[in-house]
């Protein structure tokens, strides 16, 4: 089988980073860019899902989530050569400039909303519940990075983590936005 993709390289449980070294798929450096794999498959689900599904306010998110679909590029390329071994596979990293525009985002759907005083038990629809989940993932990435800096010392992580800390607070504003108004607070009535 000759294919660009199926190399048959990792077939014994190890894989070749950035950074150089052949790791196992376990390691934490891998485990990471996964999560970053995630984030972005769900985020491109999300958009997909606006597109197709969106009425037009709704469909205002689907050009942030183009934006943040290539910030995760940055991402993955800082977390698979965390020691920057070869600071030339990097096109750029994250800076404040994206910390700004990511809070911005945030800020102009927050003007456009009323979140309710109480937690949210559930999306109130199919788009915020999709943006709920990638909130989680970002939620899931986070940790991991924490988890690879206690790995990899030396890996610079201060912007990146707080790029993801705030991308799921952003995610979970997005899916208030796509509610449209029609939250679902909790009910602990429910329970008796």
């Amino acid at each position: 089988m000759t294919s660009p993709v199926t190399t048959k390289r990792g077939d014994s449980g190890t894989t070749l980073i950035l950074g150089g070294q052949r790791l196992s798929k376990s390691h934490p450096i891998l485990e990471t860019t996964g999560k970053v794999d995630s984030l972005r498959a769900h985020t491109a689900l999300l958009r997909l899902q606006l597109i197709e599904q969106g009425n037009e306010q709704q469909r205002e998110l689907v050009e942030p989530l183009f934006w943040l679909l290539h910030c995760y590029f940055l991402i993955g390329t800082a977390v698979n050569d965390p020691e920057c071994v070869h600071p030339e596979y990097r096109q750029t990293d994250l800076g404040e400039a994206h910390l700004a525009r990511l809070e911005s985002i945030q800020t102009a759907l927050e003007g456009k909303l009323a979140l309710p005083k109480s937690f949210i038990v559930s999306a109130s629809n199919t788009l915020s519940a999709q943006a709920d989940v990638t909130a989680t993932v970002a939620r899931e990435l986070e940790r991991s990075l924490v988890q690879l800096k206690e790995e990899v010392p030396a890996f610079d992580v201060v912007t990146i983590l707080a790029f993801v800390n705030r991308l799921s607070d952003s995610l979970y504003i997005m899916a208030r936005f796509l509610e449209q108004g029609d939250h679902v607070p909790v009910d602990y009535g429910v329970l008796e």
